[in-house]
């Protein structure tokens, strides 16, 4: 039977937001063991306790922040005394933005003025604390966004010792961080080490048929019945195994619907998929280029620049002066932004021994083309 094409005011989505990479799901499977540790951190705080500082890690898209999304709600309906506060480390990378942050999510309104300095934020909040009797809990999300230029250090050394300036606060943290890199007893300063003491919960790769019922939930939620057949639901999980990024499947998910959507048909087709995938596979790249400043994008722009010409030595000089060409910026800054670029993955940076010791910068695998297709449909 020959399928009836899609009229112009017809859709395949009914909730397009499901596919977002900040939605939350009503459903969260997978994750039992997970969330029970999570729970178990957190049960001091029902007494008036602080919490065990807690590290999860695991890959990028393996429900580390759905996990403190969820144990964050449930605390806080339980009880007024706990405060959960959850930091998206992508856009706040300053102890002060960090702060701000948890100042305005205790007391329901932004700062007043941009210029109230640390101090006083910090004296802010610790007064809420105390005039509610709460207990703080802090997630860094993607914490490692902060290691640069020892900003989660200074970030922790302040919640962890908040009590010792102001005598009955009481605070803890969360850290989410991908994969088993980096190394805190490498990142941190022993005496913020010394306050930390972290247990860890691994948050494992989902299994490919775990993966398939996860999208599975969000195609019923997301889209009209019979918009993904099965055997491209099984395409779909199988091109998300690889990747090891749910992610990128809800991403693929979203594309594919769109392109069909877009053709006037009313299911997907693995060709759709095989498009959307070619696209999706750089979404990490992607979320990393939008978390970027505009001087952290200038660095970026310029190292690609150079590459493009097909420079053999793409180095740090060479390019420092392609920036110093467009605008004033110290080495020193250029070389802190360099090495946030390299923690992101952005570039690489490897040691040149030709005409004395240089280093070579090179754009990573898919920089290219993330820099050209951030967060496009």
């Amino acid at each position: 039977m020959t399928s009836i094409p899609l009229m112009a005011d017809q859709t395949l989505f009914r909730n397009p937001e499901v596919f977002e990479v900040t939605h939350l799901p009503e459903t969260f499977n997978h994750r039992h063991a997970q969330m029970q540790e999570l729970a178990f951190a957190l049960r001091p705080t029902l007494d008036g306790g602080s919490p065990l500082n807690t590290v999860l890690r695991g890959p990028p898209g393996t429900g580390k922040t759905t996990a403190v999304h969820r144990i964050f709600a449930g605390v806080g309906e339980v009880c007024e005394r706990v405060a959960p506060v959850l930091i998206p480390c992508h856009c706040d990378q300053t102890p002060r933005a960090v702060f701000a942050r948890i100042y305005a999510a205790l007391s329901g309104h932004p700062l007043p003025d941009a210029g109230v300095p640390l101090r006083r934020i910090t004296e802010r909040i610790a007064d809420n604390l105390t005039g509610r009797g709460a207990v703080l809990v802090v997630c860094l999300d993607d914490a490692g966004e902060l290691i640069p230029n020892g900003v989660l250090d200074d970030v922790l050394t302040a919640l962890l010792r908040m009590h010792e300036g102001y005598p009955g606060t009481k605070a803890g943290v969360f850290l989410t961080l991908s994969g088993m890199d980096p190394d805190l007893s490498r990142c941190l300063t022993p005496s913020t080490l010394s306050v930390l003491h972290a247990s860890e919960v691994f948050f494992p790769p989902y299994s490919r048929q775990e993966i398939r019922g996860i999208l599975a939930d969000r195609i019923r939620a997301g889209l009209y019945p019979g918009v993904v057949p099965p055997a491209v639901l099984d395409l779909m999980a199988e091109r998300t195994d690889a990747c090891g990024d749910l992610r990128v499947g809800l991403d693929m998910v979203r594309r594919a619907a769109g392109a069909a959507e877009r053709a006037g048909r009313r299911a997907v087709t693995a060709e759709d998929v095989h498009a959307a995938h070619a696209a999706s596979r750089h979404l990490r790249l992607e979320m990393a280029v939008d978390s970027l400043d505009a001087a952290d994008r200038e660095v970026l722009d310029a190292v690609l620049s150079i590459w493009r010409e097909g420079e053999e030595e793409t180095r740090s000089g060479t390019v420092y002066e392609r920036l110093c060409d467009r605008d004033a910026m110290s080495y020193s800054a250029f070389y802190s932004r360099l090495r946030k670029l390299e923690h992101l993955r952005l570039v690489d940076i490897v040691m040149w021994r030709g005409r004395g010791n240089s280093r070579m910068i090179l754009p990573g695998e898919g920089v290219e083309e993330a820099m050209e297709g951030a967060f496009a449909v």
